[in-house]
């Protein structure tokens, strides 16, 4: 094959333009595939890109390596065959590596190189062992694979399989951490201790093993990516948090989660790719099965369809993930899937180049998701957050992730003005530089709306003496009171715009009675915990002057503190006046609206090149916890937008739209045409 024709100068960035993608996770038995016949299926699923396995656990091609376990059905190179029919017929193909786990072969060899308890016992499943991120295997021999594979075949990507540590197998048995050697001594150099007896934050060398697998992950990752450039620097990267050309991430169903149904993984991957990325292309592959122990029956259409329209609304790439090759015994999705990725591939001249110009900020700590379980409040934080997310997708309002990770870096403060109101969803933990950010974007004229325990620990969920922020109303807590069933908030003459109709808001869940800085302004009064039974007993008893709302003006701008967790209520009861509460509390006009009844998702992108907007109405109707069917079309809904121009198209119903306006307020109006799964409305000038 002739590398020059298929990876000339303008392949080397396919990667950074829209792309379609599907993934053939292949088995064993796979190795007598067809690739003609393979190659033609992908390009009439509507993809233009095949991910296709290379190797780790077991070798797709003909490899040389002595511990590398080769598929052994195979009579044939089947990755060099794949490789030339998928550039024949104009595809990128993107090489799967698993190098999570090896074959016996190379466990007898080296059995240090695995993860083993402190029984002495391997992880083993199905006659794999898994790989330890510290041993040989990854360190040592996954490169030489690497350089293998590469040295060979013109892969135009690479996308590595469960990177990092475990301590579960498939099944979901819990096995303990890795305490082989390599990890004994790796973490013994940098702690000066012994690993942890147990995964809780009551043993001292806890925290200190979280940052370890973090670290030694990333590390790891750093190497893979060198070794990958190091043997065909053309070909893409695809990877999360360790080091990459592009994001890929995963959206599936486990069932035995529990309820109720996320249907915002999709959205929420692509809302934390989009800030992590900073303007790299990302993806979020959807799981074709429902669960991984039943892998060839598939979700419903409409299920892949909200997934991917919730992908394309915040500016990914669409990505459908298989087991096994393009024929499948349940085909009920395929048509769905087929028809949404040539309607994006006809259409992807309008998302190149998008970013999001959304004026509010959702913040999202991957440290109080990580350390913030040692919060006193820590069983509801997964649920304030939540609860935020669906608070600003349930009012309409297009949001965007602002990520901790990125508080060090030197753009920071420049991605915090982009925004006229920030939301901190008890966002426990919080470093003294991100603390120092958040507080000079207030200063400059910005909104904080934070609840719960915002701020009161430090990075490794710690408790702090004086909340991290500054601009915060409340520097110090009294009494974090655990259970408030049966309490409520009064709410004073003028109080009550979010909720008109009710002088009543109901409290369950933590209050942290506060200690207020000067200068606040408060609303909304405790009505500590009532009796609510035998009836006769029902009536206010107990009154206090505690408050629901502390804010007040830090520089040009202001902090909102709610003591308590509305968010995490909404998330729970989906009663309207918390969300419209919290929503109540930002500030800034929004650059989209949106007129008339449905339950809808709204976004808004606009291109750096010709700098045209697109417009995403994504609906949910056809979603009921965990049931997926088709939508029922949305009529009568009315968008105003802020600083487009006068020409506007409807891309899924194909049709332009009569722009009118503007209004007072600046919004120029169109009328959508009825909406099923999504619309997708670009603005000119």
């Amino acid at each position: 094959m002739n590398e020059a024709t298929t990876n000339g100068a303008d392949a080397r960035q396919w990667w950074q333009k829209p792309f379609r993608m599907v993934q053939t996770n292949l088995r064993m038995t796979d190795a007598a595939l067809d690739p003609e016949s393979l190659a033609q299926q992908t390009v009439e699923l509507g993809c233009d890109v095949l991910l296709f396995n290379i190797g780790g656990i077991f070798a797709f091609y003909p490899t040389e390596l002595e511990l590398h376990a080769r598929n052994p059905l195979l009579d044939r190179d089947l990755l060099g065959d794949m490789i030339e029919a998928a550039h024949a017929k104009g595809l990128k193909l993107v090489g799967r590596f698993d190098m999570s786990k090896a074959t016996r072969i190379a466990y007898e060899r080296h059995p240090d190189w695995f993860v083993h308890n402190r029984e002495g016992k391997p992880l083993e499943y199905n006659g794999t062992y898994q790989a330890c991120v510290n041993g040989g295997w990854y360190q040592d021999h996954a490169p030489k694979i690497i350089a293998e594979a590469l040295g060979r075949y013109p892969v135009d990507g690479i996308f590595f399989n469960m990177f990092g540590y475990r301590s579960t197998d498939y099944s979901g048995r819990y096995f303990g951490i890795c305490v082989c050697g390599n990890c004994r001594r790796r973490f013994g150099e940098m702690y000066g201790k012994d690993l942890p007896l147990k995964e809780d934050f009551s043993d001292p060398s806890y925290r200190d093993y979280l940052e370890f697998m973090d670290v030694t992950t990333l590390e790891l990752g750093d190497k893979m990516y060198a070794a990958i450039k190091a043997a065909r620097p053309q070909t893409a990267v695809m990877g999360q948090r360790t080091r990459n050309d592009l994001i890929r991430m995963e959206v599936q169903r486990a069932v035995d989660r529990p309820a109720p149904e996320w249907p915002h993984q999709s959205g929420e991957q692509a809302r934390w790719a989009a800030a992590y990325g900073k303007g790299k292309i990302y993806g979020s592959t959807s799981a074709n099965f429902i669960d991984f122990a039943w892998r060839f029956v598939a979700e419903t259409g409409a299920c892949h369809t909200l997934r991917f329209a919730q992908q394309i609304a915040n500016g990914a790439v669409l990505d459908y993930y298989l087991l096994g090759v393009i024929d499948q015994d349940d085909k009920k999705p395929m048509r769905a899937v087929r028809d949404l990725f040539r309607w994006y591939g006809n259409n992807s001249e309008h998302y190149a180049g998008l970013r999001s110009v959304a004026r509010t900020g959702l913040y999202q700590s991957r440290k109080t998701g990580v350390y913030g379980r040692a919060a006193a409040s820590a069983k509801y934080l997964q649920g304030s957050f939540r609860g935020m997310y669906r608070a600003l997708l349930d009012s309409r309002v297009p949001f965007d992730y602002v990520i901790d990770e990125q508080a060090g870096e030197a753009g920071f403060a420049e991605t915090l003005r982009r925004y006229d109101t920030i939301y901190l969803p008890s966002v426990a933990c919080i470093s003294d530089v991100e603390a120092a950010a958040l507080d000079r974007f207030v200063e400059e004229g910005g909104t904080l709306v934070a609840t719960g325990e915002t701020g009161f620990y430090d990075e490794q969920g710690r408790p702090r003496t004086v909340n991290a922020l500054r601009s915060l109303p409340v520097a110090t807590i009294a009494l974090l009171r655990p259970d408030m069933r049966g309490g409520y908030f009064r709410m004073g003459e003028g109080e009550n715009g979010h909720a008109p109709d009710s002088d009543l808001m109901y409290l369950d869940g933590p209050y942290l009675t506060p200690h207020l800085s000067d200068g606040t302004t408060t609303t909304m009064t405790l009505l500590p915990p009532q009796r609510f039974g035998p009836p006769e007993l029902c009536y206010p008893e107990v009154e206090s002057d505690l408050p629901g709302v502390v804010s007040r003006s830090f520089g040009k701008g202001r902090a909102v503190y709610l003591p308590w967790l509305p968010d995490w209520l909404y998330q729970r009861d989906s009663i309207p006046d918390f969300r419209d509460l919290l929503v109540s509390l930002g500030r800034g006009q929004a650059p989209v609206k949106l007129v008339g009844k449905g339950r809808v998702e709204l976004t808004i992108s606009r291109a750096g090149a010709d700098g045209h907007f697109m417009v995403h109405v994504v609906n949910y109707s056809g979603q009921s916890n965990n049931f997926y069917e088709d939508p029922s079309d949305i009529h009568g809904l009315r968008l105003g937008i802020r600083g487009a121009g006068m020409r506007a198209r409807a891309l899924v119903a194909g049709k332009a739209l009569t722009v009118s306006g503007p209004d007072a307020d600046g919004y120029a109006w169109v009328e959508i045409p009825p909406v099923g799964a999504f619309e997708a409305i670009r603005f000119d000038a």
